[in-house]
């Protein structure tokens, strides 16, 4: 059975655990690390891991949204001179948000698979809250460029649906060569950007 720990030791351990864990998933990926490996870079048992996580996966989802947090704030410092067209400076920034992305190595070498699994061993409900952060986010986004008086027309079911084609998109990087994804994405996000201000 697994010592009890204080409340400062929990926090550290906690702290612990998603340090390392951050470096081994991004060295070997989700599937690749066991908890065994987790339990050996903070130096504690596999029981005490579980006072803290119940599985892996678990820990793997928490320490992406901390990623997405530190990623969304860095998106959203931004500001749209009017003189300029509207369209391509929106094009722009969702490039930019992409290859902003591109900077995590953990959430650029989540692809397909890796969502796959994640969502086949978590609970449902888990994926959902998730969903739901994902929304909230692009709810946000578009709060942010009303502000800097662009005119939305699309809903923001559709832009959510198109902010995410862009993401799944891009998780299938590795399909062509890198010169070929970034017009891809140039092109496809112009097109978004279009949709959002001019609307069908």
């Amino acid at each position: 059975m697994p010592k009890a720990f204080s409340a400062h030791e929990k926090e550290t351990i906690r702290v612990q655990i998603r340090t390392k864990g951050k470096k081994l998933f991004e060295k070997q990926g989700l599937k690749k690390t066991s908890v065994d490996e987790l339990t050996e870079a903070v130096g504690i048992s596999k029981g005490a891991f579980y006072l803290f996580y119940d599985s892996k996966e678990e820990l793997f989802l928490e320490i992406l949204e901390e990623l997405e947090i530190d990623f969304r704030a860095r998106i959203f410092n931004f500001s749209i001179s009017l003189q300029e067209d509207a369209r391509k400076l929106l094009g722009k920034l969702l490039k930019s948000a992409l290859l902003t992305w591109d900077q995590y190595p953990l959430l650029k070498n989540f692809g397909t698979r890796e969502y796959e699994y994640l969502a086949r061993k978590l609970p449902t409900e888990r994926i959902q809250a998730h969903i739901k952060q994902d929304n909230a986010f692009v709810n946000d986004f578009i709060k942010g460029i009303k502000r800097e008086g662009i005119e939305v027309k699309a809903s923001p079911r559709v832009i959510s649906n198109l902010m995410k084609s862009l993401f799944f998109v891009s998780l299938h990087r590795d399909d062509l060569d890198m010169n070929a994804y970034a017009e891809s994405m140039e092109i496809l996000a112009d097109m978004v950007a279009r949709y959002i201000i001019e609307g069908a």
